[in-house]
């Protein structure tokens, strides 16, 4: 309001001596915790009446500590705008030490002070959709055949992705936490408008498309378990794909199926600029800035690579899929300058899909695709037949694709069993078989049935530790033990129930009566969890 009243009299340089001293009064005044803005606007208006450069740069060191101050008092996103504020300030006023300062202060703000939240909204994908994108890797008549169909067949990307009217668009601020720093803030008015929607609205159907791509990956590491020696001369069959580069870009493909995502993107990621680089040579499209003036020559990088996609002739989508996923225009993914500067933590393993798959439409694109071949023995990799000779030699474990939907690496399952220790003074017998149980569920990371086995394996341990407790246990079934167990006070009701509910669905697995069973490791542990506290409970209990 005072800045209001001011605002008239410092129009007129006649009146600059009076309200000096006015405007110095109220900076004074306005100290306190939630008054800095209001001593930054009383000091700006004062800069407005100062007569010489001195006074002047004195005013600007004022509202720079001014603000720093308010920085100080901030906390989270507030604290990092507020940096901002001061950072401009501090540039725009000349003052090379406090902008120094900003930054010093501004770096050493960690990611967990940011205060920032991820909110996910699950889509349901129609029931299916996965199994039918497989179906097609399960038509083909080879790896190669296989390979070549995810290479050209693009997504479904709608080309009148339009900001819905009435829709509100909102000003968003976009920070990189590794700075931190505010990298744009854009307002409704700006690109963030219908122009960032419409990036959304291709991401989210890449994010999709990229799932039907990762699922059609794994079914090809199933069907036939190439290893990088096998894809190495089909990547390597194009003029434009040098065998010595073919060779990072294959092992791009075996680490993706070993879980290992960072590796998989450092890999192909290189690979695939470098080899749309090559087709835009072959075509005699430019890849080089001659040198200019003072500015020396170069080869050109990814994004006028990006540029000249429709130059190349590739057909659409792919260009504007590129450009998405590869592009870092607002609202894009960016992946390429995220992962290889170490900007974001593991991408997710349905994104590194859709990098090998851009990989392979570089590659492939506007080539013949993989004739028809005979039997095996002529160089094609052909698929194992389900009832395989006994001597032939197995697959390396791969990580089960189940498995990604609760962790990211085989690192992560180790968060899941970590609470299950084995209990103190249990018997030897029943500590080895808790174990082995607690060794099934990390290993189910491989094989996701393994989790089921291992609630199964769980109920021998508390059957060894019950017998052990139970008067003329003998050979009694579980059943038996379990009645008589609860009758006698060494069960509570709560673990009699847990052990005959456990007890019908392992008889059911081991008549056959329930085949296939497939638990997920997240329902899986607190199960295998009450069986520890079950051996360890009977244990502690006196005999």
């Amino acid at each position: 309001m005072l800045t209001r009243m001011t605002a008239p009299l410092v129009a007129g340089k006649d009146n600059w001596s009076v309200v000096h001293a006015l405007l110095e009064r109220a900076a004074d005044e306005y100290r306190g915790e939630d008054q800095f803005h209001y001593r930054v606007e009383f000091l700006e208006e004062l800069r407005r009446v100062v007569r010489t450069d001195h006074e002047r740069r004195d005013v600007n060191e004022r509202i720079h500590r001014a603000r720093m101050e308010l920085a100080d008092s901030s906390t989270g996103l507030r604290k990092l705008l507020t940096l901002e504020d001061a950072a401009r300030h501090a540039r725009n006023s000349g003052l090379t030490d406090a902008l120094d300062e900003v930054r010093r202060t501004q770096q050493k703000i960690g990611r967990d002070e940011m205060s920032m939240d991820t909110i996910r909204t699950p889509v349901p994908l129609p029931p299916g959709y996965l199994e039918a994108a497989s179906a097609a890797i399960d038509a083909a008549h080879s790896m190669e055949h296989a390979l070549h169909f995810i290479a050209t067949t693009p997504p479904t990307m709608s080309d009148s992705a339009a900001l819905p009217s009435g829709l509100l668009s909102l000003p968003t601020v976009y920070i990189n936490p590794n700075g931190p720093v505010v990298t744009r803030t854009t307002g409704s008015e700006s690109i963030g408008g219908e122009g960032c929607f419409f990036f959304r609205q291709h991401v989210f159907a890449l994010e999709v498309h990229g799932l039907v791509v990762e699922a059609q990956l794994d079914r090809v590491r199933d069907r036939f378990r190439p290893t990088a020696e096998d894809l190495v001369p089909f990547f390597a069959s194009p003029e434009h794909a040098p065998e010595t580069r073919m060779r990072g870009l294959a092992r791009a493909f075996e680490a993706f199926w070993e879980g290992d995502v960072d590796t998989a993107l450092a890999l192909a990621l290189p690979r695939l600029e470098g080899t749309l680089r090559r087709r835009l040579q072959a075509t005699d499209i430019a890849v080089i800035t001659h040198a200019k003036g003072e500015t020396i020559g170069q080869v050109q990088q990814l994004g006028s690579l990006l540029d000249k996609l429709d130059e190349l002739g590739f057909p659409e989508p792919w260009p504007l899929v590129l450009r998405t996923v590869l592009g870092n225009v607002e609202g894009q993914m960016n992946l390429r300058n995220n992962v290889l500067h170490d900007l974001v933590d593991t991408p997710s393993r349905h994104r590194a899909a859709l990098v090998l798959q851009i990989a392979l439409a570089v590659l492939f694109l506007g080539e013949e695709p993989p004739a028809r071949t005979g039997p095996a023995g002529n160089g094609t990799r052909m698929p194992l037949p389900w009832n395989a000779a006994a001597d032939q030699r197995l697959p390396f474990p791969v990580p089960d694709s189940r498995a990604h939907h609760f962790v990211t690496q085989y690192a992560d399952m180790h968060e899941l069993v970590k609470d299950l220790v084995v209990p103190a003074g249990v018997p030897e017998a029943a500590a080895t078989v808790l174990s082995t149980t607690r060794e099934l569920l990390r290993q189910s990371y491989y094989c996701y049935e393994f989790s089921t086995v291992a609630v199964m394996h769980s109920l021998i341990a508390v059957e060894i530790v019950l017998r052990d407790r139970i008067p003329d246990a003998g050979k009694k079934p579980l059943h038996q033990l379990i009645k008589q167990g609860a009758d006698a006070g060494v069960l509570t009701e709560r673990q009699a129930e847990y052990l005959d509910y456990g007890r019908k669905i392992r008889n059911g697995m081991a008549h056959g009566k329930t085949t296939h069973a497939a638990m997920p490791p997240a329902m899986a542990v607190p199960m295998v969890t009450t069986s520890f506290a079950i051996v360890s409970e009977l244990c502690a209990a006196p005999a």
